[in-house]
């Protein structure tokens, strides 16, 4: 009964998806040119939470911080390697003085970067410019202090902008991370894809296991399109091999089910 259960559960999901998938099939052909635009921002719009971390800064203000090796590895899926698919060109950098640190007349020193991120997509080059930057010589509570990691801050910085205007983690920008429900939700998400990603690499099962299930599968007039997607697969033998127990069981249970009837 469980694995019923289950089954039916997931045909209930799999309806819904197919629902969202092709419910927008029969918008105008303008309406879906216009969504076309967002191709790639949606696709590269949720951030996965676990490379996610909250931050405060003076003034009381909160958010939520992505890790910029995260992003690169997200530009590098979408786009191919770096240097390849996509890359930086830094077009100018600077120290800008701020505001005075003691009265000595040392004052506070911010480097600033503007770069330019080109990627390729679609057979197509684009370019983002942006800025970065970060606190060169500033003052904490222990005193005055010097970073001498700045310039890579900041270049991290300007990287995040840039990707940010394509769409990349907007769902932080966009204050999405703000609802826990949302968030929740997001790294469920995810959990799936790298539980699917996880399953795509086991072995799959041997020729004579492929034979039986199919045998079976007939000998049940058991439907094989729901049952592959049952056990998330595109086709049989594409079932991992540690699966394949709990597929011959729920087949040989429907078929002394069966003959019990008959």
């Amino acid at each position: 009964m469980l694995e019923e259960a289950l089954w039916q559960e997931q045909e209930e999901c799999e309806q819904r998806r197919w629902v969202e998938e092709y419910e927008g099939k029969d918008m105008p052909a303008k309406a879906q040119a216009a969504t076309n635009h967002l191709k790639l921002w949606e696709q590269v719009e949720k951030t996965d939470p676990q490379y996610t971390k909250p931050f405060s800064r003076g003034g009381g203000f909160r958010g939520t911080a992505t890790n910029a090796t995260y992003l690169a590895r997200r530009a590098t899926e979408t786009f191919g390697p770096m240097g390849i698919g996509w890359g930086l060109e830094i077009l100018d950098e600077s120290l800008m003085e701020g505001a005075p640190l003691d009265d000595k007349g040392t004052r506070e020193s911010i480097h600033k970067v503007r770069v330019k991120l080109w990627y390729l997509y679609e057979g197509q080059r684009g370019e983002v410019i942006q800025f970065g930057q970060t606190t060169f010589v500033g003052k904490n509570r222990n005193g005055i202090y010097s970073d001498e990691e700045a310039p890579k801050k900041s270049l991290t910085d300007a990287m995040s902008k840039c990707l940010s205007l394509l769409g990349f983690s907007a769902d932080i920008y966009l204050g999405r991370y703000d609802d826990n429900k949302y968030v929740e939700e997001v790294a469920a998400e995810f959990r799936e894809k790298q539980e699917a990603q996880a399953r795509s690499q086991l072995p799959k099962i041997t020729s004579k296991q492929l034979n039986e299930l199919k045998t079976l599968i007939e000998e049940t007039a058991t439907d094989g399109t729901k049952f592959c997607r049952f056990f998330k697969v595109e086709s049989l033998d594409q079932l991992p091999e540690p699966d394949y127990e709990r597929a011959r069981r729920m087949l040989e249970k429907k078929k002394r089910k069966e003959g019990n009837a008959a």
